[in-house]
């Protein structure tokens, strides 16, 4: 009888064994490394890299001007601590990508049939995606540090009044040369959090 009673012990054992490594195989693997600053500055290295050759291809077809439009969005960051700067990141990063989205209309109203217009496009929609990316990131940082923090509400779409073509052409490159301006603070504000995270380590 215990010899018996010892093999089915011994069997289920086994079996919560095996149903253990399943577990372990079909489950995500932990996502502690999800929001390092390390990858969110390479993260935003890339958007610079990309908002720089935009920039090339925008110029190629459009009229730019020093003088930025005052509509274009800032290339600060503000903030007085660690999470007021993220949270600034964030909601500007979304009020990016809405201004890319009205130089996308701009180019599709005043290039219907250039082939050139299709890989401002496509870099355009690009900007976007890496910004989509950099949200998730920064409100992963958020929400680690402090969990009760909020991420901003998603901005209204720009209310714009563009009548001429020159003037949606300005505007396009203002958006993009702001972008990548702001791209290069970003950068430097988390390569400043993650230098303070790793004195924080060493204490």
């Amino acid at each position: 009888m215990d010899s018996k009673f010892n093999g089915c012990l011994m069997h289920y054992v086994l079996f919560l064994m095996l149903l253990g490594n399943h577990w372990s195989l079909a489950l995500p693997a932990p996502t502690e490394h999800k929001c390092s600053f390390k990858m969110t500055v390479d993260l935003t290295n890339l958007l610079v890299h990309e908002a720089k050759d935009t920039l090339q291809k925008y110029k190629k077809n459009n009229s730019c001007n020093p003088q930025i439009p005052d509509e274009v969005p800032s290339a600060t960051v503000a903030g007085f601590n660690r999470i007021e700067k993220l949270q600034d990141i964030y909601a500007r990063a979304e009020l990016f990508s809405l201004h890319l989205s009205q130089v996308e209309i701009y180019q599709k109203s005043l290039f219907k049939t250039d082939s050139d217009m299709e890989s401002v496009l496509k870099s355009l929609s690009d900007l976007k995606t890496r910004l989509n990316n950099l949200l998730e990131t920064v409100k992963c940082h958020i929400q680690t540090m402090d969990p009760s923090a909020s991420v901003p509400a998603s901005p209204p779409a720009p209310n714009l009044r563009h009548h001429y073509s020159y003037e949606k052409k300005v505007y396009g490159c203002g958006v993009i040369v702001r972008l990548r301006d702001w791209g290069q603070n970003v950068r430097g504000e988390l390569e400043s959090m993650s230098s303070s995270n790793v004195a924080r380590l060493r204490r």
